[in-house]
């Protein structure tokens, strides 16, 4: 996404004596000024005719030194992932049918469902991705007296989706074999969904989002390590990813 110009004064700050001239650096590649003179088309086509890329590789191998944690970190255990598929809630499997024949908002009005009448719901895939969630993320229903359906009955929130029903189940034991997990979430709701969840058990959690404030953020990651009773750290996976050092959770 950078320019030749910006590696070359990289490469001729590490080694003047090979990188001495940035015209002739370019001339490797045929072309210059990425993003100005030369445009996105033309860039797609070199890559295609000389592979541009597999040329900048070759030519930095020698200068860079690159480590793998395992080559350094000798006594790290290795990390074991494991695939868990959950089937879906029957609710699940009706919102799923009315995603499919396109009468999903007409449900929702149908089930009092609060803002479902301006619901975006023009992308079909993004629908799946939450009623495959949580189908509270399309808000939650009501009662005939007009309540909250987990205000009369907190445990709907775990049967309703059916990786909440598995993620109970595990919580539940992984807190009993003393546990510290991070649960990731590409969709901020569902960390309101887990929020709520965690709070009817009683367990302490830490979250980390796109709108957590830098203190906050740091001051949550320092007292998620040291403290031995916050047992989950709620994370979106694009807030998460950037230096972010949680090693006192296992799972």
């Amino acid at each position: 996404q950078n320019t030749l110009e910006e590696l070359w004064s990289l490469l001729n700050f590490c080694s003047p004596q090979i990188f001495d001239d940035l015209e002739v650096f370019q001339s490797w590649f045929g072309f210059r000024n990425i993003g100005t003179e030369t445009q996105v088309d033309e860039i797609v086509h070199t890559e295609q005719q000389q592979r541009v890329v597999t040329k900048l590789h070759d030519i930095l191998r020698p200068f860079l030194l690159r480590r793998m944690k395992i080559d350094v970190l000798k006594k790290m255990p290795p990390k074991k992932e494991v695939a868990v598929y959950c089937g879906m809630s029957s609710l699940q499997k009706e919102y799923s049918l009315h995603i499919a024949n396109r009468s999903l908002r007409e449900a929702l009005i149908g089930m009092s469902i609060e803002g479902a009448k301006e619901a975006g719901l023009l992308n079909p895939t993004m629908q799946l991705r939450k009623a495959a969630n949580h189908p509270f993320l399309f808000g939650e229903p009501k009662d005939e007296q007009g309540k909250y359906l987990c205000e009369v009955n907190p445990r709907l929130l775990v049967l309703a989706s059916g990786k909440m029903r598995v993620l109970d189940r595990m919580l539940h034991r992984l807190k009993a074999d003393g546990h510290k997990v991070l649960i990731f979430s590409q969709m901020t709701e569902m960390l309101n969904s887990l929020e709520d969840y965690l709070n009817t058990q009683d367990w302490r959690y830490c979250r980390l989002d796109g709108s957590t404030k830098i203190q906050e953020r740091q001051d949550n990651i320092d007292e998620f390590q040291r403290d031995k009773d916050l047992f989950v750290f709620l994370l979106s996976t694009r807030a998460g990813g950037l230096g972010i050092n949680l090693t006192a959770a296992d799972t």
